[in-house]
């Protein structure tokens, strides 16, 4: 079971993930300075940083999948989705992925987004996670808070068909601006990750106002 929700505005991407197993941020959410894909179901891994590798080479993410996806053997029990600084977005669910499956694209403003899930109770689970962020975005939340709020409501609206809840989940965003510790973060193993994966974001934040304090007018540096 998996449910993800991939954003951009054209600057900021970033992607949230909940799921059935442990350690999804090590699996497959990817980013790339120009854009995000996340690759899910029965996961092939390398589609992932091969996807962002593409983007980082200027590809568009719907030339990028499907490339890749023509050398996978096994396309039919994948599920990836994506979007890019141009706005161009990509969706692909193999006909053997576990029911429910799907996805969706839209947007918000100017952020464009896509969902996806596998093993789901239904397709009201990504219309939540859909609806949720777009709600967050016009609310003007901060990019954290919108895709940590959707994630929240994916699992309020019955997630996994099996038990109703993740295992681990995950939160990553690109934003050249504002290279914050609390935006890329993971929960591995947990009985309810998804809220647990807010109060680590909360304390992430507490961590970067404590940095800001100590050294005024310093920029934390992470890389892609």
């Amino acid at each position: 079971m998996t449910y993800s929700i991939c954003m951009t505005d054209g600057t900021r991407h970033g992607t949230a993930i909940a799921t059935k197993a442990p350690a999804v941020g090590g699996l497959a959410p990817f980013l790339s300075p120009n854009g995000v894909v996340c690759t899910q179901s029965i996961v092939n891994v390398p589609l992932g940083p091969k996807a962002a590798r593409l983007l980082d080479g200027e590809a568009s993410i719907d030339d990028a999948i499907p490339t890749l996806l023509r050398k996978d053997d096994n396309a039919s029990l994948r599920q990836i989705h994506g979007v890019d600084t141009w706005g161009n977005t990509s969706t692909f669910s193999g006909d053997e992925c576990v029911d429910w499956f799907g996805s969706q694209t839209g947007s918000a403003g100017q952020t464009t987004y896509t969902v996806a899930g596998n093993m789901l109770e239904g397709e009201h689970v990504i219309e939540a996670v859909a609806t949720e962020f777009a709600s967050a975005v016009d609310s003007s939340k901060s990019l954290p808070e919108c895709l940590l709020d959707a994630l929240q409501a994916g699992e309020d609206a019955g997630g996994d068909k099996r038990a109703g809840t993740a295992q681990s989940a995950a939160l990553k965003i690109y934003d050249p601006e504002d290279p914050r510790l609390a935006h890329d973060l993971r929960v591995d193993d947990h009985e309810d990750p998804v809220p647990e994966l807010q109060r680590v974001y909360e304390s992430a934040c507490e961590d970067d106002e404590a940095w800001e304090d100590e050294f005024p007018g310093a920029i934390l540096q992470r890389t892609l």
